[in-house]
């Protein structure tokens, strides 16, 4: 799950042709990796969906071992990866998004053994959040970690590569801001050839204006629309001060990729879903119109315990007559 631990910049970061699906609601909810549990898709009746929706739960891993995705299973959670791996699994989660790729491993398994570890499982890892600080011109070496990394990310069988962060320490000017949506074109160039899409994840930096802009926006003018898709923290967004369906209907077919995370009203940290102050039901409004293609549940804080909250969230997301993804 992606619940957990926070992204440390600068860090190196880490055509088909569609055939219709029909899934439930539950074979889409999706998992995040790094601090919690990923979503899957609320259920309701089974429904056609574009073809590019993937039928498949996703979920992230949590950033390091000692993260609180971990403690989630057990209060030793670095000995109890894979008893927290299978609950899991077992509430529904099936596809998941990892937020820790290192030195060519995902939680210290090559590409080819977290994928057979997942498949065993019943599972499967659909994302990675990954990501570098704002290259300098001429910065082989970062460039090199990006081809490696995505060559990684697309043999563990993944779909999405995600930019974790917005790098603010390095950003200084909106130039460096239209430089940062130049690296984001060169990076959804890079997926692209190995066969992934590539997404930049919001915090709350980029929503703070500068030189009169609001950076977040800029980012997504100054991307190419076929090479780059936001994945909307919606915590996140609502904490930058603004509403989640609103940018979908300012920038329509942007947001193919969503975590869904609910913020508390004391905007002190995230809760568990439906016990805060995000608008699930008007951003599901606009999904169609958003692009959306998959969603995850990320859970960084709990008034249970970890799994309890995963449990939860996959509940409401099933359980919310609003949600047909």
């Amino acid at each position: 799950m992606r619940i957990s631990s926070p992204i440390n910049f600068p860090f190196t970061y880490n055509s088909y042709t569609p055939k219709p699906v029909v899934i439930q609601r539950a074979e889409f909810i999706s998992f995040s990796f790094f601090t919690t549990l990923t979503n899957q898709a609320a259920p309701s009746a089974a429904r056609s969906f574009d073809p590019l929706i993937s039928p498949v739960m996703t979920g992230a891993f949590a950033t390091d071992i000692h993260s609180e995705w971990f403690q989630a299973a057990s209060s030793n959670a670095k000995t109890d990866f894979d008893g927290t791996m299978k609950a899991l699994v077992d509430i529904g989660y099936k596809r998941m998004e990892a937020a820790g790729y290192r030195d060519g491993k995902f939680y210290g398994k090559s590409p080819a053994e977290m994928k057979k570890y997942l498949a065993d499982l019943g599972a499967r890892m659909v994302g990675s959040h990954t990501g570098s600080g704002l290259l300098a011109e001429g910065d082989t070496k970062g460039w090199d970690f990006w081809k490696k990394n995505a060559a990684d990310t697309a043999e563990v069988g993944c779909k999405w590569i995600v930019q974790a962060g917005y790098p603010s320490k390095d950003i200084k000017s909106l130039s460096d801001v239209k430089r940062l949506a130049d690296q984001f074109n060169k990076c959804g160039e890079i997926a692209k050839a190995n066969g992934l899409r590539f997404a930049f994840h919001n915090h709350v930096d980029e929503f703070h204006e500068l030189e009169g802009r609001i950076p977040f926006d800029v980012m997504i003018e100054n991307t190419d629309k076929g090479l780059v898709t936001f994945q909307i923290d919606t915590a996140q967004l609502v904490y930058g001060g603004f509403k989640c369906h609103d940018y979908v209907n300012r920038y329509p077919g942007r947001f193919a990729n969503w975590h869904l995370k609910d913020a508390n009203a004391d905007g002190k940290g995230s809760t568990e879903m439906g016990a805060g102050i995000v608008d699930f039901k008007s951003l599901f409004a606009v999904a169609e119109k958003a692009g959306l293609e998959d969603y995850f549940i990320e859970q960084e804080r709990y008034n249970m315990t970890p799994l309890q909250a995963m449990k939860h969230d996959y509940d409401f997301l099933m359980n919310a007559s609003y949600v047909k993804w």
